[in-house]
């Protein structure tokens, strides 16, 4: 009896000692597996006018786009389109210079905003606040909007990454 004991005891030590040493096994693989991530980069470089905007009922706003590849950048342009007569009406505002300066802010705006949405959408996370600042528009009493401008010159990239596909 106590033969048929020990060879039950040694056989469920054996069971146990397999399982401690599959259970290590597959830690190791999931460390090796979360360690080979990789990352791709990409960066808003830019957010200018379009050429020819300022002649337009349209202004366009643009924003470079730089995938950073091992040989350098692939720059793609995402456009962002103002109706400026819309732009006029929506904020109640007069056709003025400083109307026309706003609006083609307005648009320079639009082309970050959907250069942010484009990476977002592709799964591209930011991965600092951007140094750009939005136009502001506050209702006043007048039925209007009184409009401070935002910083437009970009200090430095922003910056966004996603897990290499």
């Amino acid at each position: 009896m106590k033969k048929t004991s020990a060879i039950y005891a040694g056989a469920a030590l054996g069971i146990l000692a397999i399982l401690i040493a599959t259970q290590i096994f597959d830690w190791s693989a999931t460390a090796q597996k979360s360690v080979s991530v990789q990352w791709e980069y990409a960066a808003i470089t830019a957010v200018y006018l379009a050429p020819n905007t300022e002649t337009q009922a349209i202004f366009n706003g643009a924003a470079n786009i730089c995938y950073l590849q091992a040989n350098g950048c692939r720059n793609e342009e995402v456009r962002g389109e103002l109706v400026y007569n819309k732009f006029l009406q929506d904020f109640r505002l007069e056709n003025s210079e400083r109307s026309k300066a706003a609006g083609l802010n307005q648009a320079k705006d639009v082309a970050f905003a959907k250069a942010v949405a484009k990476l977002g959408a592709e799964g591209w996370e930011m991965t600092e606040q951007p140094s750009l600042q939005f136009d502001t528009f506050v209702p006043n009493n007048q039925n209007g909007f009184n409009w401070s401008p935002g910083e437009k010159e970009l200090k430095q990239d922003v910056y966004f990454r996603r897990v290499r596909q």
